[in-house]
């Protein structure tokens, strides 16, 4: 079973969902979802804690954070797997990520994956690039939140 709770950040409002495995959702939202719990064991109060502060300007490291990538195909689980092994502010071209999942030449399955990530921020879907520069970002907010998050993990003068 799925729960569900809802955050202001300073970015916007977060919607995180999670299994008894780790976190299987995170997006931004502008609504509130009426299945919201009001309860969240602590180690999702500290996922939502570390996020929390992370958005705000103060790199958190991130990925400890359990995940439950069950809901994913296998490739797409590849994709999550490669993203999730890239250092803090690295970004890889879609082609890139497609040669380290194992499939060359798969770049545009790779930005399917990409925009079908259910968990962004921690599935780092947003150091994913164009090889002909930044791209778009289909996550809520635009590409210009895509640039906030590179910036927030890429330390001054890096």
């Amino acid at each position: 079973m799925v729960r569900l709770l809802t955050f202001a950040t300073a970015m916007g409002r977060i919607r995180l969902g999670w299994t008894a495995e780790g976190i299987c959702l995170l997006r931004f939202t502008d609504a509130l979802d009426r299945e919201e719990t009001r309860e969240a064991p602590a180690w999702v109060l500290e996922a939502v804690r570390r996020l929390m502060a992370h958005l705000a300007g103060s790199p958190q490291d991130l990925g400890g954070i359990p995940l439950d990538l069950s809901g994913l195909t296998p490739f797409h689980r590849r994709v999550a797997d490669v993203l999730r092994a890239t250092r803090s502010g690295q970004t890889l071209t879609y082609g890139e990520v497609a040669l380290l999942a194992g499939r060359p030449g798969a770049a545009r399955a790779v930005g399917q994956a990409v925009k079908a990530n259910p968990i962004i921020i921690l599935v780092p879907c947003h150091r994913v690039m164009a090889a002909d520069g930044p791209g778009g970002w289909s996550a809520f907010g635009s590409p210009e939140v895509k640039a906030r998050l590179l910036e927030l993990e890429t330390p001054p003068g890096r």
